[in-house]
């Protein structure tokens, strides 16, 4: 099963089905059928199958890395590696697990899950007290969303998806570092793949699941800023327009370049694949993306600083409560996405730290000769990370994003109309005409 493309396309397919349910006469049809209209809305299919997904890829793990190749077991036969044909003692070095980090490892999916019923529970609730407030109010359609509930929703659920490609990317890290991707083809006499390619494509999916997990993150992002603007509501329209077009710079400049630096990663997967295109790839990875990464970089740190700043402005705060506090796992999940592979990487055996650790005095050689952490180890103790660090975003979520608070529900028609007009002035009886008090200052 490709996980990209299928979380890919329910994600597409859960936007569009949004954009079509957010239509009213859509809804009173969906609503003909009672209760059962819950079962039709948008929140609902995506989440049935980003669950579908994710307990398929728990059950993999289950069945195939825990009991198939006894992954815990210090003592499996697939990681002494002896089946694959032309294995350097360099590389049967650099892909060998330690103890302590197959541990880690094993037990990242086990908290994966844990968040992703903390998410799904959280979720419920916030549905399930906006639909009592909805048929308190009168709402003749109580399992719609307001626009605002539906951005409320997708950063709730943006961890979800971390989950789920954290989890994909750690099968893949695996296949490779045991040695079980070359499982299909020792007992040929020819293979029709060599060793060098099943690991780059096991590699490349690797990349292709964590950018996907990104991919939905800018779109959390993105969902964020229109939250701001649609908290605004009473601002000026002048102000709502500079703040959309100006105010948010930094939160688009993030989400603009993230996607391309998705999509450029991703492309760099797919081509790395092919030997027809490898030097297509190598070009792409070496001259374009190199040059976005620092820029990227910026904008991450721009995207925090704005939504910080945006945080604290009085309306935002009325509808929210404190809504830095709110978005600050949003924050950190945004920082630990683009840094933390960085550092481990930073890390490795061969890195510029690692060559300037050996030229320390000759009392400091014990610190490099401890030094063991290759690229393969840094990449699976990422993706072990992201589970950990969902959960501890999940339950800060839980904590801080009360499931009964009311961040901005759709009225009903009949509480539209008893509503005051907001865009009718009050005329101030206690200060004379603006003419009248214009006249001093006439020439």
């Amino acid at each position: 099963m490709n996980a990209v493309v299928v979380t890919f396309a329910l994600l597409v397919f859960a936007f569009l089905w949004r954009l079509i349910t957010s239509f009213n006469w859509v809804q009173r049809c969906l609503h003909c059928c009672g209760p059962v209209a819950l079962l039709f809305q948008w929140y609902t299919l995506l989440f049935v199958g980003l669950g579908y997904l994710l307990v398929r890829t728990f059950y993999d793990i289950v069945a195939f890395e825990y009991i198939k190749y006894d992954m815990l077991s210090l003592n499996n036969v697939i990681e002494e590696k002896d089946f694959i044909p032309d294995l350097s003692e360099e590389e049967r070095e650099s892909l060998r697990i330690t103890p302590w980090l197959r541990i880690f490892s094993l037990a990242a999916p086990v908290a994966g899950m844990l968040a992703a019923i903390v998410v799904v529970e959280h979720v419920s609730a916030m549905v399930a007290a906006s639909m009592r407030r909805n048929k308190m109010a009168g709402n003749r359609l109580p399992w719609k969303m307001s626009t605002q509930m539906n951005m409320v929703l997708l950063v709730i659920a943006m961890p979800l998806v971390f989950i789920l490609m954290a989890m994909r990317a750690e099968i893949r890290i695996w296949a490779v570092m045991t040695g079980s991707a070359w499982l299909p083809y020792h007992d040929m006499p020819s293979p029709p793949k060599t060793w060098e390619v099943v690991k780059t494509l096991e590699m490349s999916t690797y990349t292709s699941d964590l950018e996907m997990g990104n991919f939905f993150q800018y779109i959390t992002i993105f969902a964020f800023g229109r939250l701001c603007v649609f908290y605004l509501q009473d601002a000026p329209s002048e102000y709502r327009y500079a703040l959309k077009l100006a105010g948010l710079q930094g939160v688009y400049l993030y989400v603009i370049f993230g996607a391309i630096r998705s999509i450029g990663n991703l492309a760099v997967a797919v081509l790395g694949t092919s030997k027809e295109y490898s030097y297509l790839s190598a070009v792409l990875r070496d001259k374009a993306l190199t040059q976005i990464g620092p820029i990227f970089s910026v904008a991450t740190l721009l995207c925090v600083y704005n939504m910080f700043v945006l945080g604290k402005m009085s309306d935002i705060r009325a509808h929210l409560g404190s809504a830095n506090l709110k978005f600050q796992a949003t924050r950190f999940l945004v920082l630990v996405a683009q840094i933390q592979l960085q550092v481990l990487m930073g890390l490795c055996v061969g890195s510029k730290l690692y060559q300037a650790a050996q030229k320390l005095p000759p009392k400091y050689e014990h610190i490099v000769e401890s030094w063991h952490l290759s690229t393969y180890r840094a990449q699976l103790m990422h993706a072990a990370l992201l589970n950990f660090e969902c959960l501890f975003v999940v339950l800060f979520n839980r904590c801080v994003w009360r499931a009964s608070a009311d961040y901005g529900d759709e009225p009903s028609k009949e509480t539209k109309a008893r509503e005051p007009r907001s865009d009718i002035a009050v005329a101030d009886c206690s200060k004379p005409p603006l003419r009248e008090r214009l006249l001093p200052f006439a020439v």
